[in-house]
């Protein structure tokens, strides 16, 4: 009985043996046919290719967005990157890779600019004397002198193409009409900010100026007064609002 079962054993790994082979053999012949298939409608295939995955753009990034989170998927990616972990360093360092890297950054960002931004903010009040340092060694460093010169050039090249009736009256009636930041409250660091910014086409005149904390000022720079409350989640300010009127009345007159 016992060598009965053994023969029978014995038998089953004979025929699995045998199994396998045969499908490896036909799956090689398979290949083969199919790459010689490939070749001789090369043209054809890629265009039916293109065709499907600009039709279904939607559905390919879903079965994407699944595949990718499947813990297997996971999985077999971390150990890809622990066995080839020299040849993805040589990769990062080159050209392509660091324009595929600059490409995906930006997209991420314009998606998700909010968020992005509110991370950035938090990390730099958290980490304000890396921030004062890194600062401090770049615009000391023939880089940044290079960038903070030319950008004071541009500005004051502007001001001075713009109408300009500012006198030290005029900014402390400025001053004591807004009191503190328009924009967030602030009452540190005043400074004096264009609504419209010269970057823009706006001009050094009284109704384009508010009081604006440095932090509100700076993280404002060049933009729209609108786009840039919108991003910030906040309203514009009334007296904004107030003294845009009065420029277009002005204009208009």
């Amino acid at each position: 009985m016992a060598e009965e079962e053994t023969q029978t054993a014995e038998t089953e790994e004979t025929t699995k043996d045998k199994t396998e082979e045969e499908y490896l053999e036909h799956r090689k012949k398979s290949n083969e046919k199919n790459r010689k298939y490939y070749q001789r409608h090369k043209e054809k295939i890629n265009k039916w290719h293109k065709e499907y995955r600009k039709k279904n753009k939607k559905k390919i990034s879903e079965y994407g967005y699944k595949l990718r989170a499947r813990p297997e998927y996971k999985e077999r990616i971390k150990r890809w990157r622990e066995e080839n972990r020299e040849r993805l360093k040589e990769y990062t360092k080159t050209e392509e890779s660091k324009k595929r890297k600059a490409i995906s950054d930006r997209n991420y960002f314009l998606k998700n600019r909010k968020k992005v931004n509110g991370m950035s903010k938090k990390w730099r009040d958290k980490n304000r004397e890396i921030v004062r340092k890194y600062n401090q060694k770049y615009y000391t460093s023939p880089k940044g002198k290079i960038s903070y010169t030319s950008h004071n050039h541009r500005r004051l090249s502007l001001i001075k193409e713009r109408p300009c009736d500012l006198t030290n009256e005029k900014i402390k009636k400025i001053f004591k009409r807004d009191k503190v930041c328009v924009y967030c409250g602030s009452s540190k660091k005043l400074e004096l900010d264009h609504i419209i910014p010269l970057k823009l086409g706006g001009n050094s005149l009284f109704n384009n100026f508010v009081i604006a904390c440095a932090v509100c000022n700076r993280s404002k720079h060049g933009r729209d007064v609108f786009y840039w409350c919108k991003l910030q989640g906040i309203e514009v300010p009334k007296v904004v609002l107030k003294l845009l009127e009065r420029q277009r009345v002005k204009a208009l007159d």
